[in-house]
């Protein structure tokens, strides 16, 4: 009697009597458990295996192979009724190349982009600079003293960085670090004695860089001032843009020299028609002392309140009647210190 081993499906010659017990397989040594005589009549006529996805039935195999058949005969006389046959090429649709050409009327020309720069130079107008976190008269001390007379008289190089100024576009103005609000506005600085050389060619060069941060419908006036005012040649509020070619050739005119009294300076400030917004006053020295209580008749006496910022320039002397002056009009100290 010849049976299929379980572990490697290879046939066992069994006798009849080993039928219904354990054998070893020959070929493979797996322990094969032997049906009894009763499972092979059960399944006589079958062969019997317990490997492979068709245990004991051959007829499933039988009846697989079929039916592949029949499909396989249906699918070629479809083609056949379909008209083409087999390797006849069929157009399923054309697909669109795209035309790819030298042609210049496709290239995009550089100068298209002027207008989108000179859009960007009038919005630069437009963008608005730090503000001040208090209105109080604050002390601010800024520390030039690593800077050397060079970057004074460059101008656009780190002390205009250190001082503020350097820059600042938008609504408002800024003038050696201190920023003020308004459209109008008027800077009061000392060209005494003591202001020669390199301080006053500084100042000069932060009332260039003032100019720069104000939008073009502000509007600005400046007096230099010893023991009287020097006032810019053309009288009440100048452009920003329009005048500055004529400060630019007017400011090298303005020396230093004789005593520190800004009255007469603020005089010519308060006459100005509308008011300033605001005022601008630096000093590097004292100045009498009653000036500060004139400055504040002068102000009351207008049809409004104008905002003074003063500025100390190296020389504290004046510290405390500064600040009483931007006390008095609601405007703010500041002191830039050192060389």
């Amino acid at each position: 009697m010849r049976l299929n081993c379980f572990h490697c499906g290879e046939r066992l010659q069994v006798a009849p009597e080993q039928l219904g017990t354990e054998v070893a397989c020959p070929h493979c040594n797996g322990i094969v458990a032997l049906p009894s005589a009763d499972q092979l009549e059960e399944n006589e006529g079958s062969f019997f295996s317990l490997r492979g996805p068709f245990k004991n039935s051959v007829s499933g195999m039988v009846s697989m192979m079929i039916h592949m058949s029949l499909m396989l005969i249906l699918a070629l006389i479809s083609c056949e009724r379909g008209g083409h046959g087999i390797g006849d090429e069929v157009l399923i649709g054309e697909i669109a190349s795209p035309q790819l050409n030298n042609n210049q009327e496709n290239e995009l020309d550089a100068s298209d982009t002027n207008d989108v720069k000179g859009d960007a130079d009038e919005t630069m107008d437009e963008i608005a600079p730090p503000t001040e976190n208090s209105d109080t008269a604050d002390q601010l001390n800024v520390n030039i003293a690593s800077l050397s007379a060079g970057a004074l008289s460059g101008g656009s190089g780190e002390i205009g960085k250190i001082a503020g100024s350097s820059g600042t576009l938008g609504e408002g103005a800024s003038f050696m670090g201190m920023h003020a609000k308004g459209s109008r506005f008027c800077i009061i600085a000392d060209r005494s004695g003591s202001m020669d050389g390199e301080k006053l060619n500084f100042v000069k060069q932060e009332i260039l860089e003032t100019l720069t941060s104000l939008k073009t419908t502000s509007r600005f006036q400046l007096i230099f001032f010893n023991f009287r005012a020097l006032q810019f040649p053309k009288p009440n509020w100048r452009h920003p843009r329009k005048d500055r070619p004529g400060v630019e050739n007017w400011l090298p005119t303005v020396t230093s020299g004789g005593g520190t009294d800004p009255l007469p300076a603020f005089q010519a400030a308060f006459k100005l028609k509308p008011l300033p917004d605001a005022i601008f006053f630096m000093t590097d020295g004292l100045f009498p002392s009653g000036v500060v209580d004139e400055i504040a008749r002068l102000n009351k006496a207008g049809e409004k309140r104008v905002r003074i910022h003063t500025i100390s320039f190296m020389n504290r002397e004046s510290e405390s009647l500064l600040k009483r002056i931007a006390k008095d009009s609601g405007g703010k100290y500041r002191h830039v210190s050192g060389f």
